[in-house]
């Protein structure tokens, strides 16, 4: 997709999950939140919980605040995500460490597209354009933090929606500085990510 990323149709999307396995760990909640014309369109939300099929574990509790009784009263997988689904037709996914999103979405049947923008690589390919060399994974709250953005509710599927549809939008006007305008060119990054890491070697991070 050549368009230009102002021009597209995007849809910032964050699940919350009882861990990082997709085999044994669930998803718990969901939030999205549309990109259009460079701004976010926030009354075009969609979100909710999501049952899981046993109680999440302690060490979930803790990260999303989310008890078993709490998501007692949630719909399934497969009907909780529905408005995902149908919110995600016709949009271009961005999402923070994106492999999470496609990991446990897809078996449930919510097509998430090979094209997805990842705000986790954005910031590396924006980094690696300063001269700064490649600083490696970060956390989304890191990442907002490093572009001057509010981090909203850190581990809340709404309030990381909303912090990676905004964090997108500085990192794409930022990109779009260097050269990298289009949605083509955005998805570009893990490729650019990796060039600079076979060129420097795998133990280097930053130029020193």
């Amino acid at each position: 997709m050549s368009v230009h990323w102002r021009a597209a149709r995007l849809l910032a999307v964050d699940i919350e999950t009882t861990g990082l396995d997709p085999k044994n760990d669930e998803i718990v909640s969901f939030a999205a939140v549309p990109v259009e014309g460079g701004r976010v369109v926030a009354h075009g939300a969609v979100g909710g919980l999501v049952r899981p099929s046993s109680p999440p574990p302690g060490s979930s509790i803790e990260i999303h605040g989310l008890r078993a009784a709490d998501l007692a009263s949630a719909p399934p997988p497969q009907e909780a995500l529905a408005p995902l689904a149908e919110a995600l037709r016709g949009r271009v996914p961005i999402a923070h460490a994106a492999w999470v999103e496609r990991a446990f979405l897809r078996p449930l049947g919510v097509g998430m597209p090979r094209r997805i923008l990842d705000t986790a690589l954005l910031w590396r390919a924006l980094s690696i354009e300063r001269g700064e060399g490649d600083p490696g994974w970060r956390a989304l709250s890191e990442v907002a933090g490093g572009l001057g953005l509010p981090a909203h509710r850190s581990h809340d599927a709404e309030g990381d929606a909303l912090t990676t549809a905004q964090a997108f939008l500085a990192l794409a006007t930022h990109l779009e500085g260097h050269g990298r305008g289009s949605v083509r060119a955005l998805d570009g990054a893990r490729w650019q990510v990796r060039a600079w890491r076979l060129w420097h070697g795998p133990g280097r991070i930053r130029p020193g």
